[in-house]
């Protein structure tokens, strides 16, 4: 088949979103078929900004258009590329899969859909967020423009499926992949000293406040009683949060508790989660959390929200400890219980090493080409 991959960022930018793209555009091309990437020129989106290094060797052709902010609009909603709209028209391709609800690519993806007998599938990456009623009626309005375009809308979760259907999608078109994981990547890592002095957390994605609830992380380290040597490593890029969180840790007094690396190179990753004792993402909202697949991967015990996709993708009791979002005193509690029982940290890293093993690439790629061929060949 003849693949279009069409997505607001690609790597070298980094996300979840990104990740998912690149691995399975890889993992598609290794079973023989022809994939293609059209994406954009943008790093981020809070602060805006460029890619700086753009390899040309890529074994997946990637077409990159210049990216506009068209509009101020939160999540990056505003921005889009004139010249990625013009190349999925003109792309001759089996399938069309566009990602993440609201953005750019499934905009020319519904574009393309309704001038050209082309199937469209649009990965939602969709998540209720605050859940406001301005949101809900945005929401449904872009249900209709664009969701109700194609002849496939993905979803990772049944949680994200009913939202969906809530906004407006025929169930009948609805369709649930998960997200997958490269399992080998974390066959080799170093088995984890349980006799090393104090307990390492670590948080792995964007430091966007707004959505990854770092601030109410910050307020619970410093709730965590004195006595538990603590200490939280915060790995990824800034998206505007940095210079908040340090000036929140100085006033809390926990800065020499907290450290921030920065963006990592892929390797680098791996050993902070091989060298972690508990891995924390208290998001705000999160339709899914590849970084949670990571953390089983790993053997790591979980602390997170009960918010979105997060309820299915672990289990809570089993691999994870699952918090209210925005709650300090209770995010505080869970790492506190896990910092001060190694006996608890092995139990619930071992069942999320076996839970995971679902997510794995081997079990998730079948899935995606079994719905490709089917709608190539016309069918339902």
């Amino acid at each position: 088949m003849r693949i279009l991959e069409v997505t607001q960022r690609y790597p070298p930018a980094l996300g979840g979103v990104e990740i998912l793209v690149e691995t399975l555009a890889y993992e598609l091309t290794a079973q023989g078929h022809s994939v293609e990437v059209v994406t954009t020129d943008l790093a981020r989106d809070r602060p805006f900004a460029r890619l700086d290094r753009i390899s040309s060797a890529d074994a997946i052709p990637v077409r990159r258009h210049r990216a506009v902010r068209w509009f101020p609009a939160p999540h990056g909603l505003g921005i889009a590329a004139p010249g990625m709209g013009l190349d999925v028209l003109s792309s001759r391709v089996d399938v069309i899969h566009a990602h993440a609800f609201g953005m750019a690519p499934t905009w020319f993806g519904a574009m393309a859909r309704r001038l050209r007998p082309i199937p469209l599938v649009i990965e939602a990456h969709a998540d209720a967020g605050r859940g406001t009623s301005g949101s809900t009626t945005y929401a449904k309005l872009v249900t209709r423009m664009t969701l109700n375009a194609a002849d496939r809308v993905v979803a990772h979760t049944q949680r994200e499926s009913d939202l969906l259907a809530s906004w407006g999608v025929e169930r009948n078109r609805l369709a649930r992949i998960p997200n997958g994981i490269d399992l080998g990547e974390f066959s080799a890592l170093p088995p984890r000293n349980p006799t090393r002095p104090g307990v390492t957390v670590i948080f792995v994605g964007r430091l966007y406040p707004e959505q990854k609830g770092l601030i109410p992380l910050l307020r619970a380290v410093a709730l965590v009683p004195p006595a538990v040597d603590l200490h939280l490593r915060l790995i990824g890029e800034d998206w505007g949060g940095l210079a908040v969180l340090n000036r929140l840790g100085r006033d809390l007094g926990i800065s020499e508790r907290v450290v921030a690396t920065g963006p990592l190179a892929r390797g680098d990753v791996l050993r902070e989660y091989a060298s972690a004792d508990i891995f924390v993402l208290p998001s705000l909202f999160e339709p899914f959390g590849i970084v949670l697949l990571e953390a089983m991967a790993a053997g790591l015990p979980i602390v997170a929200s009960r918010v979105g996709g997060i309820p299915e993708v672990v289990r809570e009791g089993e691999n994870a400890i699952l918090v209210p979002p925005n709650d300090s005193s209770a995010l505080a509690a869970a790492l506190t219980l896990l910092a001060t029982d190694g006996s608890l940290r092995v139990r619930l890293g071992r069942h999320g090493r076996d839970w995971v093993q679902q997510y794995s690439w081997s079990r998730v790629v079948p899935q995606w080409v079994a719905l490709f061929e089917g709608l190539k060949a016309g069918g339902p």
